[in-house]
């Protein structure tokens, strides 16, 4: 009787204590962070976990930086411990019994997806610097700082009280990044809710007030597409640095990087991306991401949706919002389908599997353009195609919209979660007043040839291919988190191999210019003609190189978008609303544009 009462009070949530954090900022010039944990252990073997990933779908293990790990109990004494896995440690205390454990964190890891502490600023996604007690994700959790430089404050978007930050559970405590620093701040209002910008970095670096306007009339656009607004308060956390670049969404906030010197970087299209991010996959989130698993993969095939259709609302918040033009909007999509049908692997992988395949990205070889797709592009291309499928199929009277908020209504508003494709599919059906499964069985479940013009149509447009002449290195590249622009491909005989590129070279500069992800276009204003050389500054094996290519010109597809001359009047009118503007009529063949910028700034992610 007395071992069964035992087992219920333990299995009682009101019998375990608050699990709590204290971290010291003591040691942050040395890139140290002193974690102390007090918790309840849960069973008869007191296990506490580090999470092996975080923000990005990439299987991390931060227990690679812990050290100094020691255990106390209650009154003090020192208790025993031993590691049982990578990422597990097990103290011999008794079930019930308060423990304290002691750790310190190697925090050096700049960017939105990762932990950094500096004499400047400490920035943090908790997941990957604090242990939980196995059993206890759903107990309630608090966070404290010791030692907090002066002058130094605190962003994070969870309730105080007391000098500590209270979470209901451990998924909402990770899922509130903090920045503690002399930060720079903006704070306005938008349909009655508080937002406001938190920003580290040289004052010369950035224009706040431009920031301000940009983030104001991001949220005034999507709360409009949305018609909701679930949040009380919420903070844009920007940084500036050098090499920054990419954003991470958060349930209440999102953490966006920057490069230094960018004072007139449009940074519109990561700020609409991580925004939309507020309901898609933070509140709309498909049902196999849940619950979330932080010792394994968390394997879904709904990036597509979850990421790639929040790119293209990143884009249609900015063509509400005023901030981007149809053409430039049309540009950008028609360097898209270009570089989508430069993939080899368009013929041989889903949008659903690249989704499911996305655990896979960290490894060069991977990223190849003969091997995967992005889920970012073709999830992208697809929501515009869905979006146009519906407007013709309801004459004009639906869109994707609706399907959005279908799902923010009967999903994220419930507390539930989506069935992955079949949700989508059975939303956006009834919203076309048809059936849509051949759509949704040749874009999204199976890797087959896109038939462009047909969507395109519908709003009065087509596509035309040209063959043209560029330069080009004949090397693939990815960018990789923590190692920047990484050399994935070398053609054989290609102007990359002859200059003396390898495989895993880290590309830094191209004629002293930084280096984007897309170095082929990068080619196209420094070389002219046959015989211009450029100089390439590489990375190997910790030595810095500068090497002399001459680009080859070779012959490439190009697509672009014009404008049917005989459009009937529904598909202008589907053109106008899709666009979310009147004027583009004289528009006969857009420009084209290098590079899609919105899915360069997003580099996304998620828990």
């Amino acid at each position: 009787m007395h071992r069964l009462l035992l087992v219920l009070l333990l299995g009682s949530p009101a019998a375990f204590a608050e699990t709590r954090y204290e971290i010291d900022l003591a040691k942050t010039a040395l890139h140290t962070l002193a974690v102390t944990v007090e918790a309840d252990c849960r069973a008869a073997n007191c296990d506490f976990q580090m999470p092996v990933w975080n923000a990005l779908y990439q299987i991390r293990d931060f227990a690679q930086y812990v050290s100094r790990f020691e255990a106390a109990g209650s009154n003090g004494e020192r208790l025993a411990h031993r590691m049982i896995s990578p990422s597990v440690w097990r103290v011999e205390a008794a079930p019930g019994e308060r423990v304290r454990l002691r750790y310190e964190y190697f925090a050096d890891e700049p960017g939105p997806f990762g932990c950094s502490a500096t004499e400047r600023h400490v920035f943090l996604n908790f997941a990957q610097i604090l242990l939980y007690p196995a059993g206890g994700l759903r107990e309630p959790m608090s966070v404290a700082f010791r030692n907090k430089p002066a002058g130094w404050r605190i962003a994070l978007e969870l309730a105080e009280r007391d000098g500590a930050f209270q979470a209901k559970n451990y998924d909402e405590l990770v899922d509130a990044p903090a920045e503690l620093s002399a930060f720079d701040e903006a704070d306005f209002f938008v349909a009655g809710k508080r937002l406001r910008l938190v920003v580290d970095g040289d004052r010369q670096d950035y224009d706040l007030g431009r920031m301000e306007d940009t983030a104001r009339r991001v949220a005034a656009a999507a709360i409009a597409i949305m018609q909701d607004k679930p949040f009380s308060d919420y903070a844009f956390i920007y940084h500036f640095r050098k090499g920054g670049g990419g954003g991470m969404e958060h349930a209440n906030s999102a953490a966006i990087d920057a490069p230094a010197q960018c004072r007139d970087c449009d940074l519109s299209g990561v700020t609409a991306h991580e925004f939309f991010h507020l309901w898609n996959v933070k509140r709309i989130r498909p049902r196999s991401l849940e619950p979330i698993d932080y010792t394994r993969e968390n394997v879904t095939p709904s990036l597509w949706f979850s990421e790639g259709v929040t790119s293209a609302y990143g884009n249609y918040i900015q063509l509400q919002a005023g901030l981007e033009e149809p053409g430039e909007f049309l540009s950008r999509l028609q360097s898209q389908i270009t570089r989508y049908e430069r993939m080899p692997a368009r013929l041989a992988q889903s949008a659903e599997e690249s989704s499911i395949a996305a655990w896979l990205e960290r490894y060069p070889y991977y990223g190849r353009p003969a091997r995967s797709i992005s889920y970012y592009l073709k999830g992208e291309l697809a929501g515009y195609l869905l979006d146009l499928a519906i407007r013709h199929a309801s004459g004009n009277r639906r869109s994707l919209d609706d399907v959005m908020r279908g799902l923010n209504s009967a999903y994220a508003r419930q507390g539930r979660y989506f069935e992955d494709t079949a949700a989508i599919e059975r939303l956006a059906s009834e919203a076309a007043g048809r059936d849509l499964k051949e759509f949704f069985d040749a874009v999204i479940r199976r890797p087959a040839p896109i038939d462009w013009n047909r969507y395109l149509g519908y709003a009065g447009l087509r596509l035309a291919a040209s063959v043209t002449s560029r330069p080009e290195l004949g090397v693939d590249v990815r960018r990789l988190r923590g190692s920047g622009v990484v050399v994935t491909g070398v053609a054989p005989g290609s102007a990359g191999e002859r200059a003396g590129i390898d495989l895993g070279d880290r590309l830094l500069a191209l004629n002293h210019r930084p280096v984007g992800r897309w170095v082929e276009e990068e080619l196209e204003a420094p070389v002219r003609q046959p015989g211009d050389r450029v100089t390439l500054e590489v990375e190997r094996a910790g030595r810095k190189l500068s090497l002399t290519a001459v680009p080859d010109f070779v012959q490439r597809t190009e697509y672009r978008i014009q404008v049917m001359p005989d459009a009937s009047v529904e598909e202008k009118a589907i053109r106008e609303a899709w666009l979310r503007s009147s004027g583009n009529e004289g528009m006969k063949t857009v420009r084209s544009e290098a590079a899609p910028a919105q899915e360069r700034a997003a580099g996304g992610g998620s828990r």
